[in-house]
């Protein structure tokens, strides 16, 4: 954090250190038994078991052939005996607070989620709450396909869970740049989040986006601008988009409309890569809910630079698991983008014919791991995105006249922009990263 606020200081930007409160987590242990050991993810804002686990049965709540809704109801545990026992569910539905609640309710003691996906999960309950919930970790696919079957075949399993975690108050600081050339009342806004995960060193995740950003302040300096510039470097990404929030929070609506766009970068170099842009005007269908008017602008600037460089580009949802999220929150509403290369998503067979690299494989196999470090980059994506990065500034520095051009069509036509998800699991949609070490909510 200091180096990156003296480096943009040293560039002659106003620098300024945001500092705040937030909960730390960290998790010591996680084990679980079912006979033999199966590895198990701690939930991010996980309560503790007893040091030396929770010796309990293990239970399917509920059969997801079934129920699909999948622990989301408590009408999902009616029936079932849950008291003093472990729940099994499977992923899907809602989310995993609400899961592990509703559990909790029933009186299960702990809860293992599996996921409905042959791929890693790292979830999140998203804020801390002793009270409300009951230790939770996940499990792959496979692992929870096969208790699952053993217990609806009427098998009886008793297991053991120990999670032991670390939650307490900290302190950190965002570090947040702007020019003091071009128009202070539209300003042109790009960041990452600096923070990684404690099980890596987190140089894709997300070093690629922070050095990206770092260099475009030190090269944009050297020029006039026309609109201001701001760039920021965000704090606790990985506990829930902590920093970014607080940033966006702090600001009043004033110094909100001041701020004409914004992109984030978060993982642009992973090592089985996608070029993802997030889709702002809707068109492919993923997002969970509207984005603000004139992120369709900005996702056409990266697009068009994609195609006149005769380079491939895919959709990427924007389901608020980055640093974007609050900017285009609901009552925020500031057009957004950003680009991406893939965290843990299952790289598809059209993809791998668009970008190279292996079908069947994560897009960046040490997402969240010790191995993502320097040798992890892929710097062809590295690059690309830089370039593309610097384009997209560049073009907006100039003039936003065209997200300004689509916020006032949309004033004037009383409506938003339709860009609700309706299908995503198309093989050509790059899909979205975790909260980091937060971790997906559902």
């Amino acid at each position: 954090m200091h180096y990156v606020a003296t480096i943009a200081e040293q560039a002659g930007y106003d620098v300024q250190r945001q500092t705040f409160p937030h909960v730390y987590f960290e998790v010591l242990t996680q084990k679980f038994t079912a006979g033999t050991p199966i590895n198990i993810t701690a939930m991010t804002y996980s309560t503790s078991t007893p040091t030396g686990g929770i010796t309990a049965p293990l239970v399917l709540i509920p059969d997801p052939d079934t129920a699909p809704s999948a622990g989301c109801t408590p009408a999902d545990f009616a029936g079932i005996d849950v008291k003093g026992k472990i729940a099994l569910i499977q992923r899907g539905a809602c989310d995993f607070a609400v899961k592990d609640n509703n559990a909790k309710e029933a009186g299960a003691v702990g809860v293992v989620i599996y996921n409905n996906v042959a791929a890693p999960l790292s979830g999140s309950l998203l804020v801390s709450n002793d009270s409300a919930y009951v230790p939770i970790g996940s499990i792959s696919q496979a692992e929870g396909e096969l208790l699952a079957q053993k217990l609806s075949s009427g098998q009886s399993i008793n297991v053991t869970l120990e999670i032991l975690v670390l939650s307490e108050q900290r302190y950190s600081s965002n570090v947040v740049a702007t020019s003091k050339t071009g128009d202070q009342n539209n300003v042109v806004f790009i960041g990452s989040h600096l923070d990684s995960v404690i099980a890596g060193p987190g140089i894709n995740d997300n070093g690629s986006g922070s050095i990206t950003v770092l260099e475009l302040a030190v090269q944009l300096a050297k020029y006039k601008l026309t609109n201001a510039v701001r760039f920021a470097w965000w704090t606790v990404e990985e506990y829930g988009i902590v920093g970014s929030g607080h940033y966006v929070d702090s600001l009043s609506q004033t110094e909100r409309d001041k701020i004409a766009l914004y992109i984030n970068l978060d993982m642009v170099a992973s090592p089985n890569y996608v070029i993802a842009v997030y889709d702002g005007d809707g068109s492919a269908g993923i997002n969970p809910g509207p984005t603000p008017a004139g992120s369709g602008a900005v996702e056409k600037v990266f697009t068009d630079y994609f195609a006149s460089k005769n380079i491939s580009s895919v959709p990427t949802s924007f389901n608020g698991r980055s640093d974007y999220a609050p900017f285009i929150a609901e009552g925020v509403d500031i057009p957004s983008g950003g680009l991406f290369t893939g965290a843990e998503g299952i790289k598809t067979e059209e993809q791998a014919k668009l970008f190279g690299g292996t079908a069947g494989v994560a897009y960046d196999v040490n997402y969240h791991a010790k191995g993502d470090t320097y040798d992890n980059l892929n710097f062809e994506a590295f690059l690309i995105n830089a370039k593309a990065s610097a384009h997209a500034i560049a073009t907006f520095i100039q003039s936003t006249a065209v997200v300004d051009a689509e916020k006032a069509a949309a004033r004037a036509s009383f409506k938003a922009p339709s860009n609700v998800a309706a299908n995503p699991n198309d093989a050509l949609v790059a899909q979205g990263k975790d909260l980091c070490g937060l971790g997906e909510s559902a």
